[in-house]
């Protein structure tokens, strides 16, 4: 059977809200104070993270989540937990609890595997996130999951596509709009998602020190990209690699 460790847990959460006095009364509010009472008392993880962002009144004296990272990966069985070199743990999906709060490094390796996991998570703080084993797609909620707190710096998408519920494809601008703090982008070339000029601008725009893109096709013009970047963002390094070229361009 699995087992969650959750030492850190309570020394990071003391730390927090040792210097927070919590009110023993419900806020002045247009619904009934027994109302608001019950609503502390019996809102879920993901509930009760909202409404301790709302008022101090709904603070919980112990953490709504378990703290699940440092380095995850999803593989076509099981959630792997890399504390150290040597400290790995294994889960079986179905034997995970419903209220992690994920931080670290996720790497994403099965896709049908990931809304499930997603489902058992009540927050998400990522700094780093790696799409592998060719992970087709995924959706645009679970993305905005996966970079709900803005702080991601590293994003590596290769050759997966985010989707809305309509099965649309989302644009990698609009995927900047989340990733605010990103500092590496890497992705693989998509003919279905231009390197648009919107794209373009976006980057030069952002706080990006790294962009690579991979499998390009041989009539890439890639003097006319660099040329662009160049104008707007010198100090961006830029890696092109392309099909028929395995030689780093950059």
């Amino acid at each position: 059977m699995a087992i969650v460790r959750t030492a850190k847990i309570s020394v990071n959460i003391l730390q927090i809200t040792s210097k927070i006095k919590i009110p023993k009364w419900p806020p002045k509010s247009d619904f009934p104070t027994d109302i608001l009472k019950y609503m502390k008392n019996n809102a879920t993880e993901k509930q009760a993270l909202k409404l301790m962002k709302t008022n101090k009144y709904f603070i919980r004296e112990k953490c709504p989540f378990i703290r699940f990272g440092v380095r995850v990966f999803l593989t076509q069985e099981y959630v792997l937990q890399y504390l150290s070199i040597r400290d790995v743990m294994n889960y079986r999906i179905e034997k995970l609890p419903n209220n992690l709060g994920i931080c670290g490094t996720l790497h994403i390796g099965n896709e049908s595997l990931l809304s499930q996991f997603i489902s058992k998570c009540v927050t998400c703080d990522l700094k780093d996130l790696v799409f592998i084993n060719k992970i087709e797609k995924i959706s645009y909620d679970d993305f905005k999951f996966l970079t709900s707190t803005g702080r991601l710096e590293t994003l590596c998408l290769g050759q997966t596509i985010v989707t809305s519920n309509n099965g649309e494809i989302i644009p990698y601008e609009s995927l900047l709009d989340h990733t605010p703090e990103l500092r590496s982008l890497c992705l693989e070339y998509n003919q279905y998602l231009q390197l648009s000029q919107k794209f373009i601008d976006k980057i030069c725009a952002s706080n990006l020190k790294v962009f690579g893109v991979y499998e390009l096709p041989e009539n890439f013009e890639r003097e006319t990209l660099l040329a662009k970047i160049a104008k707007k963002k010198p100090n961006l390094q830029v890696y092109l690699y392309f099909k028929c070229e395995r030689s780093m361009n950059k």
